[in-house]
């Protein structure tokens, strides 16, 4: 480039020479020759001066590009190093003072009640007798007040306790731990737990939609039937949810019979023996349809025995006033429930709308003895079956405000009590309830409930029940499941 302006110059120098320069001196042309020498050695001074900067410019960008290389495989190098210290647990006395931090929440219940007959003196026809269970108090009361703890122990399991304080005292309702990272859709829980079998008895009482339970559940679970024992369940790699599940228990309370004077909790079935004394299988199949549906299906089992102990055959006996025992005895419940949930385009906040559906079988096989240490004392096998079911539909019509319709219906099945046929009969009734509520939650930590039920649990009888319950959760709790 720079040769090419040197000819260029010389070739205007020189045609800028007039024919009489050529009849000068020597010493004008020495000096256009001079002027050329110095016009090229000033360009050959630019030159080296041009090559210089792009030779520092090249040595600059290698330079640059080794430091980003080297900086990037830094950088890799420390992730690597990051992400294996973070699969190590530090010992014991290198965990910092806060290490655990534990959510802990305070569900505060209260219900006024008011009933047409005794509430201490109400029972189920053909299921439960007088006295067995209850549906509250009469009056203000207190209720169940729940406090609840949780917390992560460390990468691998979490660890839950639930406390129930009522005017008898405080119990662990639930004590147990979950693993975090078993992997392949696998989760383990042990301890004391409310089963996952239906859908209602694995749900707190703050979180049911009325302020008392279903009458099936009431008949053969009592409020929420738990157990002590673990729980494996399994979640399918598919695109619909499928869980399937399976418990092992201690059996501590026989399914579908109850102490008079118990409070509604189930009998005691303790037989000290090894191992499991009741099991139970469940199945949940679920889905979205579209962006504002939802439901699930379930199909639950659960198996216990009584062993040697002996139970009362629960309000069973309609002929005489001669009580009844069963032993040597095999309990079977079988349940099958449904749930749909609709929210437009998924916004849970102003407009919703659930239905529960719900179907429990109750089955008995044992010995039966019929006025035991009496005259008419009679022992033989008996074959028993009964059965309930409840749909109830909440409908939120607006922000904050609910209401609901509930139906219940238990059935006395049938009975076949082999020589006892002749001293015992099914009862000729057919329980039922129905039920109305409107809630209004200004927040969703605060709950206010007025509830009207029209009961004929027990025969000739009908029952007009009014409650006025509030809810409160104080502090962080976990959301409920579907």
């Amino acid at each position: 480039m720079f040769k090419l302006k040197f000819m260029a110059v010389a070739a205007v120098m020189a045609c800028g020479i007039s024919a009489p320069a050529f009849a000068q001196g020597d010493g004008q042309l020495d000096e256009i020759r001079k002027q050329i020498e110095q016009l090229k050695t000033e360009y050959n001074k630019q030159i080296e001066a041009l090559e210089k900067r792009l030779k520092d410019a090249e040595q600059a960008a290698a330079t640059a590009k080794e430091a980003a290389t080297t900086a990037k495989e830094t950088a890799a190098k420390a992730q690597t190093t990051a992400a294996a210290a973070s699969q190590q647990v530090p010992p014991p006395s290198q965990a910092r003072p806060n290490a655990f931090n534990p959510a802990i929440s305070l569900i505060l219940m209260g219900t006024y009640g008011n009933f047409k007959n005794d509430p201490t003196q109400y029972g189920i026809t053909g299921f439960q007798p007088p006295g067995a269970t209850s549906p509250g108090d009469r009056g203000f009361h207190l209720g169940e007040s729940e406090l609840f703890i949780s917390a992560n122990a460390d990468q691998m399991f979490s660890g839950a306790i639930n406390l129930a304080v009522t005017d008898e005292g405080v119990s662990a309702e639930e004590a147990y731990f979950q693993t975090l990272a078993l992997g392949h859709g696998l989760n383990l829980k042990g301890g004391r737990f409310f089963s996952a079998i239906g859908y209602q008895n694995a749900i707190h009482a703050h979180a049911w939609d009325f302020a008392d339970t279903s009458l099936v559940q009431r008949a053969f679970l009592g409020d929420n039937y738990g157990d002590d024992g673990v729980q494996l369940t399994w979640v399918a790699p598919l695109p619909l949810f499928v869980e399937v599940g399976g418990e092992l228990g201690r059996g501590r309370g026989l399914v579908g019979n109850f102490d008079l004077g118990s409070g509604g909790e189930l009998s005691s079935n303790d037989r000290n023996k090894n191992g499991a004394g009741a099991w139970s299988a469940f199945l949940h199949v679920g889905g979205d349809v579209g962006e504002s549906n939802s439901y699930r299906v379930g199909l639950s089992h659960l198996s216990t025995s009584t062993g040697t102990n002996s139970f009362s055959l629960a309000d069973f006996d309609t002929r005489s006033s001669a009580a009844s025992t069963f032993t040597n005895g095999q309990v079977k419940l079988y349940g099958a429930d449904f749930v749909w949930k609709w929210a437009p385009q998924g916004n849970y906040q102003y407009t919703t709308f659930k239905f529960i559906a719900e179907w429990f079988q109750i089955r008995r096989d044992g010995d039966l003895t019929f006025d035991p240490g009496g005259p008419g004392e009679l022992t033989d096998r008996f074959t028993q079956k009964q059965s309930g079911w409840y749909a109830q539909a909440v409908y939120q019509f607006r922000t904050y405000w609910r209401v609901g319709l509930r139906y219940d219906q238990l059935q006395s099945g049938s009975f076949d009590g082999g020589m006892n046929a002749a001293n015992l009969a099914v009862a000729d009734y057919t329980p039922k309830r129905v039920s109305a509520m409107l809630d209004w939650s200004p927040s969703e930590f605060s709950r206010i409930r007025l509830q009207y039920n029209e009961d004929k649990s027990l025969q000739s009888l009908t029952d007009h029940q009014v409650l006025l319950q509030y809810i409160l959760s104080l502090g962080t709790h976990g959301a409920h499941k579907f």
